[in-house]
């Protein structure tokens, strides 16, 4: 510095007191001279504050990069990091910037922070990769707001229990997807409780759900290696029992096939790696496969010998059968021949043969045979005759009805022969029938039209005439008819008085004195409106008057003669004003002809400037709706381009801001409005229809193949307890292929299915295994003795007794005095019949079998007879009636809950609607799902408990029992009717409440 720069005056920043620098730091002026010295105290300034004031003014990135590296106090450096961090994660148009704040960072926690909330992909990128600490990693993928870069954090987290971590927090489905699948070992022995972890405590659904899959995929291999073990078994089994079948039974169909398949099949299974036969069950299958062969070789022997004798007798048989076909189609006109003929050979033939009375039936045949072919010659001369007669009736049919007039008598007597000769016919030439046919409609067609034509110009007369009337004599009466109608209702009578009619001399006369009066009422109202006519023209003068001095007071009102003109927000309500005007102009239009034309150039005048304004106004707003409708139409090529993607989820989202994009857009010009409107929505319900009938008809493959399934459960359940024994097993053979043939069902059905298919079909073969070793009369004499002891106990009673004591019991009048047995005895013994008598077996089907209602007979007036000794027990009877009663009572409530109310007021269809499009869109109907089978576990457990319950005797107990049954019917009936599909079959077994 020079001496005389000491004496020059100094900027207040440059002075030697920081404070006084650091106080003219935010007086420097923000320009390219000065921006130099405030990046100079920003980086060189010895003191702190003047370097804190001085970088604040810094906003060039890359001065605040530089500045970052070399700032010694870590106070300031930080903030310079907190600025850079805030300008990474800030909204802008490029990402230059935020690039380059990135490398003034070195914290893995900012990078973090950048990765977590920046705007741009690259910058994200650039700082996730500056982030190595794994947990800094895992904040990212957990927190990040970019889908992409919390999935890309996730790629590079290695620590298992972090990717739990993210798994369990993060909001990204991809993201959560790939930490899950990381993170879990399915070979693993905790890999199932980490996966329930996920399922319990996941914060996104879709993660949840997708542990939950993979949990059920675990299952799901567990099961199908013991499903293997099961099949194999069941396979040796098979085979050894089909083996020993053929045994039994070499004649049946297919036997020697059938052994061929199964040594085929015992060869494969005895081969599989993964199962290994013990040795007695090879033995026992060569045992049995060499006794199958035995047996077999039996019976083709016999098979051979037997069918040596029947040949012989059938190729005699087959001749005479040969000869009697031969006879049966000949044709008419070698009949006679072919009768010869055929006596000729059957003379010629052998004897009879061991069968006399199929022989017999044969020579009856052969008779027949001959007969037959003689009548047939016969009639074919017959039908000859007849073709060629009907063929000249035709041709003379053609020449009457060609003529222009025919004559009907020659007509008529063409058409009798024809209508008697015809049905005599058989195999006439189409083209006779065709051209008869066709003459004949010529001449009915010629006849109709003659008629058609006459009543038709007949009737057109008459109607004009009475319509003519009608219309003068109402509209005469009426108070709005007009001068110009009255008139042309006048000259409308003249001309028809005037004019010639061809109706009836009758029918003329009266029309004409109908129209004279009809003339005589309308020329006095003539005369009237032509008088109201001048009137009225005198009376609009007025009134344009009026509506002229309101136009051009509305140039007034609206500012048209201003020199700023008029607001354009006044021109659409001056228009509507004048539209006005014009309305009441149209109604006064007609003026005094020496006063219109002057009225009418003062009205114009008035009106053309601000028609032109109004026009002007118009025409932009039009520009502007065009503008509307070329985005709008944008929009619906958009929606049609989508309308038939496969992409469900996307599209849906993508459509729906598309309907939100529309309703922000203005209106259209009004013609365009409804095309316009229509076109996208179409797009959309196309789109939204086509997702839906995909997944209807998945559903439907799913239920229509449930429904078969079920149907063949329903039926191999149904042959399980049959006793006939060979048709059930052949039946069941044959639903076995059947069921494997059926396509798949919904994964949650199927195994409950399989097991409830082959659970009958191992039942019934048990039972076939078993079917010589069943000691019906042991049963049934056991369950005698239980009958027999119980009835020793009860009292005997007649009949009428028995009525009385039911109407006791319904009226609670005391019982008749108990049994001289101990109560304690009595109760102990009745529970111990009970038991056995449910744990035995009845000998008949249920419903048939007589112990039965000889037990349940015994047992109710045993309990009628002595209630002291069963109160307070399970056999209580008013107990038991007691709880009949809440259990009917509780069934029919679930009736009186779900009872349908029809909508009645507009709240309760806007809540139908809201429902119905819940349903389209997101499958609203999970709810009264889960209210309907809530219900039915309810009535279950309702018939559970029905089941449980002691007998209640007479009348009482039967109402009871069959309200309960009616109650649960109903209940079901309507339970099935809302989930159709859903329901498992309704299940076998004894019915609720049977005795």
């Amino acid at each position: 510095m020079s001496f005389l720069d000491r004496f020059k005056s100094q900027p207040r920043w440059k002075h030697t007191d920081p404070a006084i620098r650091a106080a003219a730091v935010p007086e420097i002026p923000d320009d390219e001279v000065h921006r130099g010295a405030i990046e100079e105290l920003a980086a060189a300034d010895e003191d702190v504050r003047v370097r804190t004031a001085a970088i604040a003014r810094v906003a060039d990135v890359g001065s605040l990069v530089r500045l970052a590296r070399s700032e010694p106090d870590a106070d300031l450096r930080r903030q310079i990091a907190d600025r850079l961090v805030a300008i990474a994660t800030a909204f802008a148009d490029t990402d230059a910037d935020a690039a380059l704040a990135l490398d003034g960072l070195d914290d893995p926690k900012q990078f973090s922070t950048i990765a977590k909330s920046s705007p741009h992909d690259t910058v994200r990128a650039a700082a996730l990769g500056r982030v190595h600490d794994p947990k800094a990693l895992s904040s990212v993928a957990r927190h990040a707001a970019d889908p992409q870069t919390a999935l890309d954090a996730v790629g590079r987290v290695g620590d298992p229990a972090e990717l739990l971590n993210i798994a369990l927090k993060t909001d990204h489905k991809d993201a959560g997807f790939a930490a899950l699948e990381k993170s879990v070992d399915a070979s693993s022995p905790d890999a199932r409780e980490t996966l329930e972890t996920v399922v319990n405590r996941a914060k996104n659904k879709a993660v949840a759900k997708r542990a939950r899959a993979m949990l059920q995929a675990m299952d799901e291999a567990e099961a199908a290696r013991r499903a293997a073990l099961e099949g194999w078994q069941q396979r040796v089994a098979g085979i050894l029992a089909r083996v020993e079948a053929i045994a039994a039974g070499p004649s049946l169909p297919g036997a020697a096939n059938g052994l061929t398949d199964a040594e085929a099949e015992w060869r494969d299974v005895s081969s599989t790696p993964s199962f290994e036969l013990d040795q007695d069950t090879a033995g026992r299958f060569g045992a049995l496969m060499d006794a199958a062969r035995a047996a077999l070789g039996a019976h083709e022997r016999e098979e051979a010998e037997r069918r040596a004798t029947t040949e012989r007798d059938a190729s005699v048989r087959n001749a005479r059968a040969a000869i009697c076909e031969r006879l049966e189609s000949a044709q008419a006109e070698s009949a006679l021949d072919e009768i010869e003929k055929a006596r000729a050979e059957w003379e010629g033939l052998p004897g009879p043969s061991s069968q006399e009375l199929e022989d017999e039936r044969t020579r009856d045949r052969f008779e027949e045979a001959c007969r037959r072919a003689a009548e047939r010659h016969q009639n074919r001369l017959e039908r000859e005759r007849t073709h060629a007669r009907l063929d000249e009736l035709s041709v003379e049919a053609e020449k009457l009805s060609s003529g222009e007039h025919q004559a009907n008598g020659a007509w008529g007597a063409v058409q009798r022969e024809w209508m008697a000769l015809y049905p005599k016919s058989d195999a006439l030439d189409p083209a006779v029938s065709e051209r008869f046919a066709a003459a004949d409609t010529r001449v009915r067609l010629r006849a109709e039209e003659h008629r058609a034509m006459a009543d038709r110009a007949l009737k057109q007369q008459h109607q004009r005439l009475e319509q003519l009337i009608e219309r003068a004599t109402s509209r005469a009466a009426a108070e709005d008819l007009s001068l110009r109608e009255a008139d042309r209702i006048a000259r409308e009578l003249r001309a028809a008085l005037e004019a010639p009619t061809a109706l009836p001399e009758r029918d003329q006369s009266a029309f004409a004195e109908r129209l004279r009066a009809a003339q005589a009422a309308m020329s006095p109202k003539v005369h009237e409106l032509r008088e109201m006519d001048e009137w009225k023209r005198f009376a609009n003068a007025a009134v344009q008057e009026e509506l002229i001095a309101r136009t051009e007071a509305l140039r007034t009102k609206y500012g048209f003669d201003t020199p700023d003109g008029i607001n354009p927000e006044d021109v659409e309500k001056a228009a509507r004003d004048l539209h006005e005007i014009q309305e009441r102009w149209k109604q006064a239009a007609e003026a005094p002809r020496a006063q219109a034309q002057a009225l009418w150039h003062r009205y114009r005048q008035a009106a053309d400037p601000i028609q032109a304004k109004a026009r002007e106004f118009f025409a932009q707003r039009v520009e502007e709706r065009k503008g509307n409708l070329e985005r709008k139409l944008a929009l619906i090529e958009r929606a049609e381009m989508l309308a038939n993607s496969t992409d469900w989820i996307k599209t849906a989202e993508e459509l729906k801001k598309l309907q939100a994009e529309w309703q922000a857009i203005g209106p259209v010009p009004r013609q365009d409005t409804r095309t316009t409107w229509k076109r996208f929505r179409d797009a959309c319900d196309t789109f939204f229809t086509r997702r839906n009938a995909d997944l209807a008809q998945r559903k439907e493959t799913w239920s229509a193949n449930q429904a078969k399934k079920e149907a063949l459960c329903a039926r191999a359940e149904e042959l399980s307890g049959s006793m006939e024994w060979e048709r059930a097993a052949s039946e069941i053979r044959r639903l076995q292929p059947e069921w494997k043939n059926v396509g798949p069902v919904r994964r949650t059905k199927s195994e409950a299915l399989w097991q409830r298919f082959r659970g009958a079909c191992d039942a019934f073969f048990d039972r076939y295994k078993r079917r010589d070793q069943i000691e019906l009369e042991a049963k049934q004499a056991d369950r005698e003795a239980l009958v027999s002891e119980l009835e020793s106990l009860a009292p005997a009673a007649s009949g009428d007794a028995g009525e009385g004591l039911a109407s006791e019991i319904a009226g609670d009048v005391a019982a008749p005095a108990s049994l001289p047995v101990e109560n304690t005895a009595l109760l102990e013994r009745v529970r111990s019949l009970r038991n056995r008598w449910n744990q035995s077996t009845p000998v008949v089907r249920h419903g048939a079998d007589p112990l039965s209602a000889r037990f349940m007979d015994a047992l109710e007036r045993l309990l009628a007879g002595c209630p002291d000794a069963f109160r307070g027990t399970e056999l209580d009877i008013e107990a038991n009636r007691q709880k009949m009663v809440k259990l009917c009572d509780r069934v029919e409530g679930f009736l009186t809950d779900v009872a349908a109310t029809p909508p009645s007021s507009s709240q309760a269809l806007a809540a139908m609607l809201r429902e119905a499009l819940a349903a389209n869109t997101i499958g609203g109907r999970a709810g009264e799902e889960t209210k309907w089978r809530a219900m039915a576990e309810d009535v279950r457990s309702a018939q559970a408990s029905w089941s449980r319950l002691g007998p209640v005797p007479g009348e009482a107990g039967r109402q009871l029992a069959d309200r309960f049954h009616r109650a649960c019917s109903r209940f079901f009936d309507q339970f099935r009717r809302h989930m159709p599909q859903q329901e498992p079959a309704a299940r076998r077994g004894k019915p609720v409440g049977a005795r």
